[in-house]
């Protein structure tokens, strides 16, 4: 083989591997560009699910908020009623204190109505007195001398 053939042996070989390192870095961005497309389709993905779950959870609050809002008026309405069944039952008890101050004589019924009523007015004026809670005054704490109103899940303590 002569120098010219060799020569021209080694330019092709150098223009051989030339080609296959351009094949080989196309094949790379190739590989890249995929990776990027996958990346790009996992975090569409993912936006979609936490786009999904926060709308599951404006739901959620949007429910818990309704529910809510209900149990504020149902316990308006029986706040309503219980206030109303207090002026009832304070009625009750002024017209009992009434009937009971007159069948006593003259000037006594006078008087006997008229404390009758008034201690009626002072035991129903303490009720709402502690709807948030506090502590019964009194004379003594022996016997039952105080009327006390408690619903389903309330709790009275003694001293004791």
């Amino acid at each position: 083989m002569s120098a010219f053939e060799k020569i021209t042996s080694a330019i092709s070989g150098v223009i051989d591997t030339i080609e296959n390192a351009l094949s080989a870095y196309e094949a790379i961005n190739d590989t890249i560009k995929l990776f990027g497309e996958i990346s790009e389709a996992a975090a569409a993905r993912k936006i979609a699910s936490n786009s999904a779950e926060m709308a599951s959870d404006a739901t959620l609050v949007a429910t818990q908020s309704a529910n809510t809002a209900t149990m504020v008026a149902n316990n308006a309405v029986e706040n309503a009623s219980n206030m109303g069944k207090i002026a009832v039952d304070e009625g009750t008890a002024i017209a009992g204190a009434t009937a009971s101050g007159a069948s006593l004589p003259f000037p006594a019924n006078i008087a006997a109505i008229v404390a009758g009523i008034a201690a009626v007015i002072a035991a129903f004026s303490m009720i709402s007195g502690f709807a948030t809670g506090g502590i019964v005054g009194g004379k003594t704490t022996v016997g039952d001398y105080n009327l006390i109103r408690a619903n389903k899940g309330e709790m009275i303590l003694s001293t004791r």
